[in-house]
């Protein structure tokens, strides 16, 4: 794969990945602040407890593709450790061209609930109404670069290269 197109997907998987541990941090300050409020001055939030799930699932699927470029989504290696080099290429090469297809059908789902959250206004069925577009971007963006990170592992086995977790 072209180096440039390589290191662009990279450097977007690195900065949602740098991203999504700023929202970890965000959220540990947010639930402390509600433990605060809530056991210490008896007087709970409306927000944070939406706004941390909120958080939570923006961390989680747009940090997902950096956590695969660094080769550290679950995988089994008690299977992959029994066969040759040569053959765990092939296997990985199959398994990341089936998942990032996987993802772009995801990608495509994320995109038309979007579209569909936008064309209704819907939001979201609690006090602070947020628009449940804004809730689902992490879908779309978590999706299209887990299918790029899958087909440029699967492009990486397939070519030989050794080091796919370089970023």
């Amino acid at each position: 794969m072209s180096s440039a197109l390589s290191k662009s997907i990279r450097g977007c998987n690195l900065l949602l990945g740098n991203l999504a541990g700023l929202i970890v941090l965000v959220l540990g300050f947010m639930l402390f602040y509600e433990v605060i409020c809530r056991y210490v001055l008896s007087s709970p939030t409306l927000w944070v407890q939406e706004s941390a799930v909120y958080l939570y699932t923006w961390a989680m699927l747009t940090g997902s593709a950096y956590t695969l470029q660094k080769g550290k989504h679950v995988r089994i290696d008690l299977v992959v450790d029994l066969i040759s080099p040569r053959t765990r290429s092939f296997v990985e090469c199959l398994t990341s061209l089936a998942a990032g297809t996987f993802c772009i059908l995801m990608t495509y789902q994320a995109y038309e609930m979007i579209a569909s959250s936008l064309k209704y206004s819907k939001t979201s069925p609690t006090p602070l109404e947020v628009p449940l577009w804004v809730t689902q971007i992490p879908l779309l963006l978590g999706f299209a670069l887990l299918s790029l990170q899958f087909f440029l592992i699967a492009f990486d086995k397939f070519a030989g290269s050794a080091d796919t977790e370089e970023a």
